[in-house]
């Protein structure tokens, strides 16, 4: 894969973790904290897992001091301090920006040139901007998928993030034909409650 798809993988991302950030600002707070038995506990921590991923290999690997401290700030003994969605999605912004900026700054010949050494299960390993970038799309695809587990647990359909639907939405000229193509979808479904719930 060349730095152009790698772009559109990061791109593609960025706007899925926003239609998810949509969806839990319709939540109530309770639900999203809620422990479940996931690898993080509650669909909050998960997501705040994800941008810990993306934080920690960009601020670390990357050097991008830009993000010194955030990645502590998303350490797991810090979940609890995340009280609001709006607070966990101007960190989302933060670090995605600076996602973007590393992979666009990326020159196709950087992509596998190995950076570190690093200690995986006690040997070191050399790790390449590839490697990187894919570990965090990796994680992110992952811990998602766990999130939308943790939804459908009360109820709730995730937000409809299909690529094409993403390819739609930024250049609908382009890709005016997949509207056509699953009329029964509605397009870009935000997701919801399938049906009415109490005491939450």
């Amino acid at each position: 894969m060349n730095q152009s798809e790698l772009q559109r993988m990061v791109a593609y991302h960025s706007w899925s973790r926003g239609k998810y950030l949509d969806l839990l600002e319709r939540l109530p707070w309770k639900v999203l904290t809620r422990k479940r038995g996931s690898t993080f506990e509650s669909i909050r921590n998960v997501y705040l897992h994800i941008l810990e991923v993306y934080s920690w290999w960009l601020e670390y690997y990357f050097r991008r001091r830009e993000l010194t401290g955030v990645t502590s700030q998303l350490s797991e003994k810090r979940f609890g301090a995340f009280k609001s969605v709006a607070q966990i999605r101007a960190l989302d912004q933060k670090i995605d920006a600076v996602a973007k900026s590393v992979v666009a700054e990326l020159g196709t010949e950087d992509l596998d040139r190995k950076r570190w050494d690093k200690y995986v299960r006690g040997k070191r390993a050399a790790i390449t901007p590839r490697e990187a970038i894919w570990h965090m799309i990796e994680e992110d695809f992952l811990h998602r998928g766990e999130i939308i587990c943790m939804l459908w647990q009360d109820d709730i359909e995730p937000p409809h993030t299909s690529v094409w639907w993403w390819e739609y939405d930024t250049d609908p000229k382009r890709y005016q034909y997949l509207w056509y193509r699953y009329p029964d979808i509605p397009r870009g479904s935000p997701g919801g409650y399938v049906s009415a719930k109490e005491g939450d």
